[in-house]
């Protein structure tokens, strides 16, 4: 991947340069607070719940609004990272099925559909890829 990982000491580089023992810590680290946030969304445990009692500016609610957008930055970051790590033959699953609390697809049990928001340039795509921005749709390149 081109995206740059920068170390803890500052050091800059791209995930394709990074080592697979890097790579791998890089990865389990953002499991593990990803882990944490699906916790507090999904979990209201009494440690959170004292968060919110001794620190006046935190509440339950505050608490889980904060942790659903910590993790989706996480899960954004990790994506140039899994995507590396797939192209390299590193298996994490183990790792990201913890992360993310499952281990397959998740069941629809109220036939709920995701609808694209109105005014979003993006289309309905299809799974036969008949979209223009397929890789199919590129020719011989």
């Amino acid at each position: 991947m081109f995206e740059t990982h920068t170390s803890k000491d500052g050091i800059t580089v791209l995930i394709c340069q990074m080592d697979d023992k890097h790579l791998s810590n890089t990865i389990r680290a953002y499991c593990r607070e990803i882990e944490k946030c699906r916790k507090v969304v999904t979990q209201p445990s009494v440690e959170n719940q004292m968060i919110a009692i001794f620190n006046s500016s935190y509440s339950q609610g505050n608490l889980k609004e904060q942790a659903v957008k910590q993790l989706k930055i996480y899960h954004e970051r990790l994506q140039p990272y899994l995507g590396e790590a797939l192209l390299r033959g590193l298996n994490l699953s183990k790792e990201l099925k913890i992360a993310y609390g499952r281990i397959g697809q998740v069941i629809n049990t109220f036939n709920i559909t995701l609808e694209l928001i109105e005014g979003d340039d993006d289309h309905d795509y299809e799974d036969n890829y008949s979209h223009p921005g397929h890789p199919s749709h590129y020719g011989d390149r």
